[in-house]
């Protein structure tokens, strides 16, 4: 397997992240455009009240830049280790799907349950991710 092959996940996920900004920006847009919110609130995000689905959308992107930093990270060291397998590649591709799958289920019915339960799986998956790493760490040295 080509080492390459652990960076196609993070462009990926990138993609999604970049997807969710843009669809967050062109909600904003449309909220200022309509009066629902005045642009003024976007200076230090304080003044009044934004509207549910701004609220939701923002804390989700903002959610993008909380946990999944640790996966560009573990990707960045398994690269540049040889630390690259399989088994961490179908992981990382594992990860992409769950972080989608949270996106589909929060910007969705934003079922907490099954939110908490997507999260927490992602969260397992990016563990055993760092867990590949540790031990070829471990049996390299």
């Amino acid at each position: 397997m080509h080492p390459s092959a652990i960076v196609y996940p993070a462009i990926a996920m990138f993609f999604l992240t970049a997807a969710l900004i843009a669809r967050l920006g062109y909600l904003r847009i449309g909220a200022v455009q309509r009066g629902e919110i005045s642009i003024r609130y976007f200076r230090l995000y304080t003044e009044g009240a934004q509207p549910e689905a701004l609220q939701l959308i923002g804390r989700h992107v903002q959610n993008h830049f909380e946990v999944p930093p640790l996966f560009y990270a573990v990707v960045l060291f398994l690269y540049v280790t040889g630390s690259v397998t399989p088994l961490a590649v179908g992981l990382a591709w594992l990860y992409v799907a769950s972080r989608c799958v949270h996106s589909w289920v929060h910007l969705g019915r934003n079922d907490v349950a099954r939110r908490l339960l997507v999260w927490a799986t992602s969260l397992l998956i990016l563990a055993a991710l760092w867990g590949v790493l540790l031990v070829s760490l471990l049996e390299a040295a």
